[in-house]
């Protein structure tokens, strides 16, 4: 059975602004958001804003997002199985029938394509991360998801973005 876990990347999704924003190609994705620190400043009692968040779903295989918001987050098949205590954190899903599915795809194209020529390319390894945000979520099955960077505005990070695709 599925089970979500938190996936710490050292930060957390602002949960009162709706700006977050993917950016993807065929080579990369890109998850934008205002960022806030995971834990409450105890000196000011608060969270603490650390500005517009660049987060890369290193090797996205496969992404999909769109409902549910935060509104709508129960009725996600996930949701029992730990997304609900996520809140507005990345999450780990442990045993994803995603993962099967598309891994099960992966490797009929592959013997399809490559096994009559003798070649056996590597598996690669596909790891299922869930994000709730306020206006959807965002689903990817990835290597591996990491904080790139923080920078002061969409615009900045929207540049870093188009500048790495860009290498491509």
């Amino acid at each position: 059975m599925p089970r979500v876990l938190p996936h710490s990347i050292g930060c957390a999704v602002s949960p009162s602004v709706p700006a977050e924003t993917v950016v993807a190609d065929g080579w990369s994705a890109f998850l934008l958001f205002f960022a806030v620190s995971e834990h409450v400043n105890s000196a000011t009692g608060r969270l603490d804003d650390l500005g517009v968040a660049i987060v890369e779903f290193t090797e996205c295989t496969c992404l999909r997002l769109g409902y549910p918001n935060d509104e709508g987050l129960p009725e996600h098949p996930l949701y029992e199985q730990g997304l609900s205590d996520l809140a507005f954190t990345v999450g780990e899903v442990h045993d994803s029938t995603w993962i099967r599915d598309v891994g099960a795809q992966m490797h009929a194209s592959a013997e399809r394509i490559w096994a009559t020529r003798g070649i056996r390319p590597a598996a690669r390894a596909l790891r299922h991360f869930v994000v709730p945000l306020k206006e959807m979520t965002v689903e990817c099955l990835a290597s591996d998801v990491t904080l790139v960077k923080f920078v002061e505005s969409f615009e900045e990070a929207h540049a870093y973005v188009h500048a790495r695709q860009a290498e491509h």
